[in-house]
């Protein structure tokens, strides 16, 4: 084959380059609500209701269909953080808390009128997100530990534990945590990708595999399917919002967030909250073309 001179190939190359249109971002969020603290957590309630969480004071707040936005409970975070939140059939708030404190650190339930306590202790790590599996438990990512726990009956116990979920440099590993189709799908926000874990014969966990991995997926936090079966997937450390197509290509949808977290779907409105690294951290929404995958709730 006759060799083509290296210089025309770089002149072939950045030609293309310039070319390309850039990637553009799509979606348009607003701002629903701004706090002074960071926010990490947030949940849809069975009557529309989100629930944000402050990660610093430890504040679980709640937001009416009014936009009103009340405190539910206050938990004891000492210098700690509040985490993943995640709600119940009934209403019940489930928050991460990591506390530091044998006797607080853990999963706690929240009633809907505020009434809070320790649902079950969990290891002194980085719980970070959790979501309901099939067999109505809860499933807690540790994000300093690499591993996903079953929580049932007030107790909680190692589900799954792989490389694949280990943190990197910056300490965090396994991050969000969603289910579909037989499987759970857990970010590993240090290693850019999305981890699959199949829930195998009893409930057991099944081989983890690498479901996808791309740059843009670094510092993915939340993910949350829609129904067509596309994983939205937050950046906190790239400031963006992505979509994973089910092909593997990873689109940006809107850019120049504020550490963009967790999210949470209510039809086809979209909630996140940003954690407010540079100064903005608030609930945001935005709507998109297709709803949100119906959870399960326990």
């Amino acid at each position: 084959m006759k060799r083509i001179p290296l210089i025309l190939v770089a002149i072939a190359a950045l030609s293309a380059l310039i070319a390309a249109p850039a990637q553009a971002a799509t979606l348009r969020p607003v701002v629903v609500q701004p706090y002074t603290d960071l926010t990490e957590g947030v949940a849809v309630g069975p009557h529309g209701e989100v629930y944000v969480g402050l990660l610093s004071k430890g504040e679980v707040r709640k937001v009416d269909a009014t936009g009103t936005d009340t405190l539910l409970a206050a938990l004891p975070v000492g210098e700690g953080r509040l985490n993943g939140l995640a709600t119940d059939r009934r209403g019940t708030v489930y928050a991460l808390l990591n506390s530091g404190d044998a006797a607080t650190n853990g999963v706690w339930s929240i009633t809907p009128w505020g009434d809070a306590q320790l649902h079950a202790a969990l290891p002194l790590g980085f719980a970070n997100a959790l979501a309901f599996g099939p067999d109505g438990a809860l499933y807690v990512t540790d994000s300093a530990h690499g591993a996903v726990y079953r929580v049932t009956g007030g107790k909680a116990a190692v589900w799954a534990k792989s490389p694949l979920l280990d943190p990197g440099a910056d300490g965090v590993g396994a991050n969000g945590i969603a289910w579909r189709a037989g499987a759970f799908y857990v970010a590993v926000s240090d290693q850019a990708q999305i981890v699959r874990i199949p829930y195998g014969k009893g409930g057991q966990a099944g081989t983890p595999a690498v479901h996808v991995k791309d740059a843009k997926l670094a510092g993915a936090d939340g993910v949350a399917f829609d129904v067509r079966g596309r994983l939205y997937a937050p950046s906190y450390t790239g400031n963006t919002l992505n979509l994973v197509r089910t092909n593997g290509e990873v689109e940006v949808l809107a850019d120049k967030l504020d550490s963009p977290a967790s999210l949470a779907f209510d039809g086809r409105v979209l909630y996140f909250v940003n954690i407010g690294g540079n100064g903005a951290p608030s609930l945001m929404k935005a709507k998109v073309k297709h709803p949100g995958l119906p959870l399960l709730h326990g």
